[in-house]
């Protein structure tokens, strides 16, 4: 049970990892490549340690975002949800027209800006889905097992109090998904499923 729930643990963690390296990676390629591109338009030429300096100090900026958002809880948000949307209307064809080019633009920065925010996100859910693993033990194992036949022979909505004695092993169970786990209402109430 325990051994199940860790090897999922890590492969999420792996693949989020991986994610999360590949999207800051295209993160820097971004910020370091679009100023040389900028400059050549204009006619200069920018040296490649200036080039390297921005995209770091981009990929930093994208850091301290994706940090923020996701000691917040937080994570990717959809398109309507950003600050990115607008809505002026179906009202006039002016507005409607507005409306079609304005998200030409915004569609393909909010696209970037998600792309961008997955790196650090990704990684940073990488080290908690690491961290949440269970230290595996027989004694545990067992423990676990009982307890999770016992909610399953009550087969009905109990409270922590019911059961003192297993109370970090109901715990672990609801964190690995085994038992319905519900703290509304700041009352702990769990079933198994």
């Amino acid at each position: 049970m325990i051994r199940r729930y860790n090897q999922t643990q890590t492969l999420k963690a792996i693949f989020f990892l991986t994610g999360g390296v590949f999207c800051c990676w295209l993160a820097f390629l971004f910020f370091r490549y679009l100023p040389v591109f900028v400059a050549w338009q204009f006619g200069h030429t920018l040296p490649a340690s200036v080039a390297v300096g921005i995209g770091l100090l981009g990929l930093a900026a994208v850091w301290f975002s994706g940090y923020r958002i996701w000691k917040a809880r937080g994570g990717l948000f959809g398109y309507h949800e950003s600050g990115l949307y607008h809505d002026l209307g179906e009202d006039s064809a002016g507005a409607a027209v507005v409306d079609f080019y304005a998200h030409r633009v915004t569609g393909p920065a909010y696209m970037l800006g998600q792309i961008f925010m997955a790196g650090p996100q990704g990684i940073l859910k990488s080290l908690t889905l690491f961290r949440s693993r269970i230290a595996r033990t027989d004694a545990l194992e067992e423990k676990l097992a009982s307890a999770l036949a016992a909610l399953r022979a009550a087969n009905k909505w109990q409270g922590l109090q019911d059961y003192p004695e297993w109370r970090s092993e109901i715990l672990y169970l609801a964190q690995m998904g085994l038992i319905d786990f519900s703290g509304r209402n700041g009352n702990p109430r769990f079933k198994a499923k």
